[in-house]
């Protein structure tokens, strides 16, 4: 059994197989510290910091990173709501569930202009309710990928095509749930449901055309390599429990298998790392670091059940049912706590990198009011210091907590389920 090891150890386990460089790294120190450091196993204690603003309204919202020039965008409606970046950061894509009847509206973030791109009638009353999840942008900006299904058991997603400026109609591109575009936009990864479990598939934008790649029992994850010649995933295998890590060339071929025991995995930026969840309920979770090209085995690096790459892939950001929230760097092979006087949480869409890596943001519980925990929105530098609440929920922040990619904001949900008639 793998044990925690400590980031230095990584570092010269790759440099000792095969003389690969490490990614992003100095010279390792001659005195390696074997564990994380001891905050990083204590219990933190929530402190109540003042906020920059208290809400009063459940909805999607923009705030500066300074707590200032606060958006409601949802003003007037109930329901979940999610929010989706463009890759320029100048629109947003909200997603409105209200009364089982989802509407999906793009809102330029400068002017506030909002435009419906999307629209599934529900009726509670009839018995007909709408899901929308996972809502993709094109890597063009130009386009959304629109995933809806019929609550109701047994029936499928089906992918819609739609134009982010809200001309033309919506069309349907297959039966399966986006995973994620390449790089190039012309391709998206999809998986959907078969006679022997499910199939991960290429849908070529241009051609209108669907190859299965592989096959399993189930697919819950995907990313594309930086330049778009290879993906990652998570698969189940039939009969089979664990999750396992595999690399695929984009045009199936090349399969290898990076870790037997692994999810959710994640392309360092230079694309030459992949890091990924191993472990489980039961065993602890830990985030653990391989070569993409499969070339060595893996290594743990810090317990952690959900993490990100930093912009410049020379950290990585872990949270740790505890709860704990760390940085590990692989320049200095420290794993460091962050604002452990907070207790982080995790709901859809918990913390994140500003874009030039200085800060984060992430969800952790507010002892507001009393005996009441409520999930609040802050923002922390990376060293540990500025610990800031930058937005007390009126209800809980269950969605957001991400910044948009230029830097200037961040979108977050204070989440309500609002009643139908």
């Amino acid at each position: 059994m793998r044990g925690i090891v400590c980031v230095l150890i990584v570092l010269l386990a790759f440099a000792c197989n095969g003389g690969e460089e490490a990614p992003r790294t100095a010279t390792p120190a001659p005195s390696p510290s074997a564990t994380p450091s001891a905050t990083a196993t204590g219990t933190p204690t929530a402190v109540e910091y003042p906020p920059k603003v208290s809400l009063t309204e459940s909805g999607v919202y923009l705030m500066r990173p300074d707590g200032t020039d606060l958006r409601h965008l949802t003003a007037g409606q109930e329901g979940f709501y999610s929010s989706h970046w463009s890759p320029d950061g100048s629109r947003i894509a909200v997603v409105t569930s209200a009364c089982n009847a989802p509407r999906v509206s793009v809102v330029d973030v400068d002017s506030g202009d909002a435009v419906e791109v999307a629209a599934f009638d529900g009726s509670a009353a009839a018995g007909v309710r709408w899901i929308v999840w996972g809502v993709q942008w094109s890597p063009d900006g130009r386009q959304l990928a629109v995933p809806a299904r019929r609550y109701e058991e047994g029936a499928p997603y089906r992918t819609f095509l739609v134009n982010a400026d809200g001309s033309g109609e919506p069309v349907e591109l297959f039966e399966g749930f986006p995973l994620d575009w390449s790089p190039d936009g012309e391709s998206l990864a999809f998986s959907a449901r078969s006679e022997e479990g499910e199939t991960l598939s290429i849908f070529d934008m241009a051609t209108s055309t669907a190859t299965v790649i592989d096959k399993g029992k189930s697919f819950g994850f995907l990313a594309w390599s930086p330049d778009g010649q290879q993906m990652a995933y998570s698969m189940h295998l039939p009969d089979v429990t664990q999750e396992e890590v595999v690399v695929i060339d984009r045009d199936g071929g090349n399969r290898r298998v990076v870790a037997e025991d692994g999810s959710h995995p994640q392309w360092s930026p230079d694309g030459k790392y992949l890091a990924f969840s191993t472990g489980g309920v039961g065993r602890g979770w830990s985030v653990a670091l391989a070569p993409a090209d499969g070339s060595q085995d893996y290594v743990e690096v810090a317990p952690g059940q959900v993490f990100r790459w930093s912009p410049k892939g020379d950290a990585i950001l872990a949270w740790n049912v505890g709860p704990h929230l760390m940085l590990v760097s692989l320049a200095t092979h420290e794993v460091r706590d962050l604002a452990d006087d907070v207790r982080p949480v995790l709901p859809s869409s918990g913390f994140s990198f500003s874009p030039n890596g200085e800060q984060l943001t992430f969800i952790g519980s507010d002892p507001y009011p009393q005996e009441e925990a409520y999930n609040a929105l802050y923002v922390v530098n990376i060293d540990g210091t500025g610990v800031q609440k930058l937005a007390r929920p009126s209800r809980a922040i269950g969605w957001g907590a991400d910044w948009s990619p230029d830097g200037r904001y961040i979108a977050f949900v204070d989440t309500i389920i609002g009643g139908c008639e």
